[in-house]
């Protein structure tokens, strides 16, 4: 027991010590934003620096002489520009978050020229956005995508537009940085731990409230803000209608069909979209005056992870007040909801021979084989299609967190053999013709070897009566009785003439024997006999 008691001291003391040691760390970070004069006279003269760059339209210099003057002395003016930079810089919804915080911080101030000019931002028209609340150390600066927007505690979450964001949270040399999300409507939690370096991010579970019929805006607001308290007990959240569409504003026109719902659903990471219809009848007018009316309500809980509609229910109130009629709206809604989660769900997997069939799941095109996706516990009309294919239906039995598996392998229509295709007869071949030369006639190769033979002999006597020519002709009479003369051949002209002949003769002749015989054309066709396969030639002539 002494024992038991000397612990429990031991971990009293260690309690009492940490929270001092919390105590002083806090104490040290608080006096760290108290500014000194001198920061708070440096800080005027960045901001007027500042001042000067963002007229300029320098806006990078204004970002960081703005900056260095908020840290030095975080005052409200300060922080109205930061919102002016990021206003523009374009930035519209960064411009708001700033200037909601400027409003706060400013609360029961002269209502001076900064705050109507705080106003009129914070009333502009922005992409959509959500919240970011952020906790840790006291004194810590927080920034969002690299920019200042203000030191811990922060008066109001951070509204950030829709989409992921680097939010850090720095305190002396320490830095720790975290991705987060924000969705319209919806706010999450994130914790920065300065000793443990570790941040905790709580994304509460969101539920999409579309409202239709007879309700006026404000009693659209009342519904919705009851229907958030109903779910606050399971730590959910409730995002306005309006809101949710800002991310696809085009599916305003088909919320009747389950694929726009879930998309609705999935764009904003929803677990439910929850639709209420509200059709009022008017009392008749013989009867006395009252604020009471007659209500009917139309109720649907849609599942997106599942596609389809997880409860249904109708109620009607009677002779009821708005009040009263509300609440009514609210219980039927909370009720459909828990039957909606108590559903049981399991998984369809379904597969296809061949791949590539569209799946229609209740009579609704889900998508192509293969296919898995969730779906509530019980009897599932299958069908596939695949052109040029029957129908293939099944009926699938699911159960709560088990596979219900489907190998459909699809038949053709017909499965009789195709007909072997009958080949049309081949189109008769072309005539084909080609050009053959004759052999040279006999009669020309005679009659040019005879003329070479007389050419060649033509030239040898012309030779010799030109080798004779001017040589003295021995034992030749003289004439006239002469005794003695001197006589010489004379028979260079009948030589040249035979020689001449000659070459002439034999050039014909072999010109005559030389030429080609005559040409013929000989048509060509290819046969195929039942004896022997190949090629025939037949000529022409």
């Amino acid at each position: 027991m002494s024992a038991l008691r000397a612990a429990s001291r031991a971990v009293l003391a260690w309690a009492i010590l940490s929270s001092l040691v919390g105590s002083f760390v806090e104490a040290k970070s608080a006096r760290k934003t108290k500014a000194s004069a001198e920061d708070v006279q440096q800080a005027a003269k960045l901001l007027s620096d500042g001042k000067a760059a963002l007229v300029a339209k320098n806006n990078g210099q204004a970002k960081t002489l703005f900056e260095d003057a908020y840290r030095k002395n975080p005052s409200g003016e300060a922080l109205f520009q930061l919102g002016k930079l990021a206003e523009s810089e374009g930035r519209t919804v960064a411009a708001q978050d700033v200037m909601r915080r400027f409003l706060q911080e400013t609360t029961g101030d002269e209502d001076g020229p900064d705050q109507k000019e705080a106003q009129r931002i914070v009333a502009l028209t922005g992409p959509a956005a959500g919240e970011v609340n952020v906790l840790g150390a006291r004194g810590a600066w927080v920034l969002v995508d690299d920019h200042l927007v203000g030191a811990l505690p922060l008066p109001l979450p951070l509204l950030l537009e829709s989409g992921n964001h680097r939010i850090i949270v720095e305190l002396g040399e320490q830095r720790i940085e975290e991705q987060v999300k924000a969705l319209p409507g919806q706010t999450v939690e994130m914790r920065f731990n300065q000793k443990t370096g570790t941040v905790v991010v709580s994304v509460p579970p969101a539920l999409v409230l579309l409202i239709d019929g007879d309700f006026t805006a404000e009693q659209q607001k009342s519904l919705l803000s009851a229907v958030s308290k109903s779910v606050a007990k399971e730590r959910q959240v409730v995002v306005a209608g309006d809101k949710a569409l800002k991310l696809r504003p085009q599916l305003a026109d088909c919320l009747s069909s389950s694929q726009c719902l879930t998309e609705l659903g999935n764009v904003n990471e929803a677990l439910f979209v929850l639709r209420v219809r509200a059709k009022k009848t008017a009392k008749a007018a013989t009867a006395a005056p009252s604020d009471k009316a007659s209500w009917n309500f139309d109720v649907e809980v849609f599942d997106p992870s599942i596609g389809e509609m997880a409860a249904r229910s109708a109620v009607g109130c009677d002779d009821c007040a708005v009040d009263q009629a509300l609440q009514g709206a609210s219980g039927q809604l909370s009720a459909a909801l828990v039957q909606s989660a108590s559903r049981g769900r399991g998984t369809v997997q379904i597969s296809s021979s061949p791949t590539g069939a569209d799946v229609f799941l209740a009579g609704e095109k889900v998508g192509i084989t293969p296919f898995k996706a969730s779906r509530f516990a019980g009897s599932l009309p299958v069908e596939l299609r695949l052109l040029g294919q029957p129908p293939y239906s099944a009926t699938l039995t699911v159960e709560a967190g088990q596979v219900a598996q489907l190998d459909a392998v699809l038949s053709k229509l017909d499965e009789s053999p195709e007909p072997e295709p009958v080949m049309p007869p081949p189109p008769p071949k072309p005539i084909v013709y080609r050009t053959e030369v004759m052999p040279r006639p006999k009669w020309r190769l005679a009659l040019g070897g005879s003329l070479v033979g007389v050419g060649l002999v033509g030239i040898g006597f012309g030779a010799s009566a030109l080798r004779v020519d001017g040589t003295p002709a021995s034992g030749a009479p003289c004439p006239d009785g002469m005794k003695t003369c001197n006589l010489v051949f004379d028979t260079a002209r009948i030589g040249g003439g035979l020689v001449s002949f000659g070459v002439l003769s034999v050039a014909s002749g072999i010109v005559m024997m030389a030429l080609p015989g005559p040409k013929r054309q000989v048509q060509v066709s290819t046969l195929l006999g039942p004896s022997s396969l190949g090629l025939v030639t037949r000529f022409s002539y």
